[in-house]
C-alpha cells in the first residue's frame, strides 16, 4: 500500500481548480462557494482520478463524501461508459447517510450529464418499482444501502457485470451491522478489474482484511482529526430543548457573560435568541449570513472593542473569527460533527489563555454527541442541571453510531475566491419540477447549498451553460 498520512493543521493549502476535475464539476463547486480542499480531498482526489484504488481512513466531518464524488463525476464525464450499464456503485450503511450523499451528489452534479439513481429502503412499492426500472435501464452512478441492493440483485433487477467503480462508504460501520457477507457477495458479481474506493473511520483488522480481499494495491490515506486545546475546560448539559433557556440563566448567574460567543444552528434562532437575551438585560448582538458585510464588520468591531459582551452567531464565524480574549464558547445547538465542535470551541483559550466551552445537548442531538465523543476519543464532563430540570431518558451510546457527512453544505457562503453572488448564468438556472431518474419530483436551484439539493439527477440537454470562473483570490470554504 502507498501510505499518505496527513494532519489538518499541517496540510498544505490546495484549491479545487488546481486538480484535474472537470469544468462542469468546478462550475458547481464555485456556485456553492467551495474553493479549498480539505486534507482528505486533496489527498484522495488525484489518485481516484488516476483510477487507483484508494483506502481512506477518515472521520466524520473531514470531507470524505466530496473526496470520492467529485473525481467520480469527473471520470463519468471524461471516460466512455456504456449508457445501459451501472457504471459506478456507491454503498452506504444506512438510508440516512444515503440520503445525505444523494443530496451532495445533486449539488456537485448540477452542470454534468451524469445519470444517478438512489436506492434505499423505507419507501413504498411505487418507489421500489421506479428503482427497478431505473436500474434495468442503467445509470452512471447508483447509490444504495446493502439490504436494498441485495433485494434488487436477488430479483434480477440489477446487473453489476460491467460496473467499473465501487465505493464502500463507512465500511467499518457496515461490517459492524453484519453486512460483511452481503458486501462480498456484491463484489463477486462485479468485474475483477475495477476501481475500488473504501472509506472507514478506523482501521481495525477486519477492515484491513476486507481491503486485502476487494482492493488492488490501494493508495492509503489517513487523516487525523484535530483535537481541542488542553486549556479549554469542556462541559455539557444533556437536556430537553425547552429547558435550554433555563440552563443559560444558570450559566450566566455563575459566570456573567463577558467575551462570550454563543453558537446556534440557524439564522432564525440566532435572531430570536439575541432579542431574548437583550430583553433580559444582556449586552448581546447577532452575527449571521443575512447581515450585510458592513453590518457584520460593525458587530465584530464592537465585540473586539469590548462594547458587546455576548456574540450570538451561526457557524459563519466559527472558522473565521480571530480574537484572542474570548472567555467562553456556548454551543446552544450541538455542532454537526467533531470538526465543527473543535472549530467552535477553539475560539476560546487562545494565545496561551484558559477558556471554557459549554454545550447544550437536546434530545435530537444525542447521536451527534455520540459521534463527536467517539471521533475525538473523549468523554465531555456532564454538568449538573438546574434544580427541577430533568434530562432526557437516554444518553448516547458510544458504539458505532451512524456518522454523517451532511455537513458538507448548508452553511452560509463566504465571500472569497470564485464567482460573485450576482454573477449571471446563461439560460434559466431555476429548474422546477424536474423529474429525476428515480421518479421523484425535485424543485432545484443551483445556488442552494448541496445539503438542500440542487441538481436533478437525470441526464438532460438543457443544463445551464458552463461559466467563466474568476481568478484566485481570498478564502473560500470547503465542502465537507
Amino acid at each position: 500500500m502507498n501510505n499518505i498520512e496527513n494532519s489538518p493543521e499541517k496540510a498544505p493549502e490546495v484549491f479545487f481548480e488546481d486538480l484535474d476535475l472537470s469544468d462542469n464539476v468546478l462550475d458547481a463547486l464555485y456556485d456553492m462557494r467551495f474553493e479549498k480542499c480539505t486534507p482528505v480531498q486533496a489527498n484522495c482526489i488525484p489518485p481516484i482520478l488516476e483510477n487507483r484504488d484508494v483506502l481512506g481512513v477518515a472521520q466524520t466531518g473531514t470531507g470524505k463524501t466530496a473526496a470520492y464524488l467529485l473525481p467520480l463525476l469527473t471520470l463519468m464525464e471524461r471516460d466512455e461508459h456504456p449508457a445501459d450499464a451501472v457504471n459506478c456503485l456507491v454503498i452506504a450503511p444506512t438510508r440516512e447517510l444515503a440520503r445525505q450523499i444523494d443530496q451532495a451528489l445533486q449539488g456537485f452534479a448540477y452542470y454534468t450529464h451524469v445519470n444517478a439513481v438512489a436506492v434505499y429502503g423505507g419507501n413504498d412499492g411505487v418507489r421500489f418499482e421506479q428503482e427497478r426500472k431505473s436500474l434495468q435501464a442503467g445509470a452512471d452512478i447508483v447509490l444504495a444501502t446493502p439490504g436494498r441492493l441485495i433485494t434488487h440483485l436477488q430479483l434480477g433487477n440489477l446487473d453489476l457485470s460491467r460496473t467499473t467503480h465501487l465505493v464502500l462508504d463507512e465500511a467499518d460501520r457496515m461490517l459492524d451491522m453484519g453486512f460483511a457477507e452481503d458486501i462480498l457477495s456484491i463484489v463477486k458479481q462485479m468485474p475483477e478489474h475495477r476501481q475500488t474506493i473504501l472509506f472507514s473511520a478506523t482501521m481495525p483488522p477486519k477492515i484491513a482484511e476486507l481491503a486485502r480481499t476487494v482492493m488492488h494495491n490501494p493508495v492509503e490515506v489517513e487523516i487525523a482529526v484535530s483535537k481541542p486545546a488542553e486549556n479549554i475546560k469542556q462541559s455539557l448539559y444533556v437536556c430537553h430543548e425547552s429547558d435550554k433557556a433555563i440552563i443559560l440563566k444558570k450559566i450566566f448567574k455563575e459566570q456573567p457573560p463577558k467575551r462570550v460567543i454563543l453558537f446556534c444552528s440557524s439564522k432564525q434562532k440566532v435572531k430570536e435568541l439575541a432579542i431574548v437575551l437583550r430583553r433580559s438585560g444582556l449586552n448581546a448582538r447577532a452575527m449571521h449570513a443575512d447581515l450585510a458585510q458592513s453590518e457584520r464588520d460593525e458587530v465584530m468591531n464592537l465585540f473586539r472593542a469590548h462594547q458587546v459582551d455576548l456574540l450570538v452567531a451561526t457557524d459563519i464565524v466559527a472558522r473565521g473569527i480571530d480574537i484572542d480574549d474570548i472567555t467562553m464558547v456556548i454551543n446552544y445547538d450541538a455542532p454537526h460533527d467533531a470538526e465543527d465542535y473543535v472549530h467552535r470551541i477553539g475560539r476560546t483559550a487562545r494565545a496561551g489563555r484558559e477558556g471554557s466551552a459549554v454545550t447544550l445537548i437536546g434530545e435530537k442531538d444525542l447521536l451527534a454527541l455520540s459521534n463527536i465523543e467517539r471521533t475525538l476519543k473523549i468523554k465531555i464532563p456532564r454538568a449538573e442541571l438546574p434544580e427541577g430540570v430533568r434530562p432526557p431518558q437516554t444518553e448516547p451510546q458510544h458504539g458505532r453510531g451512524g456518522a454523517r457527512d451532511g455537513k458538507q453544505g448548508g452553511r452560509g457562503a463566504k465571500n472569497g475566491r470564485g464567482r460573485n453572488k450576482n454573477s449571471q448564468t446563461k439560460g434559466d438556472t431555476t429548474h422546477k419540477g424536474t423529474k429525476t431518474n428515480d421518479g421523484k419530483q425535485r424543485r432545484d436551484n443551483h445556488h442552494q447549498s448541496y445539503k438542500q439539493g440542487g441538481k436533478p439527477h437525470g441526464k438532460t440537454d438543457n443544463r445551464p451553460a458552463a461559466k467563466q470562473r474568476p481568478p484566485k483570490a481570498g478564502n473560500g470554504r470547503k465542502p465537507e
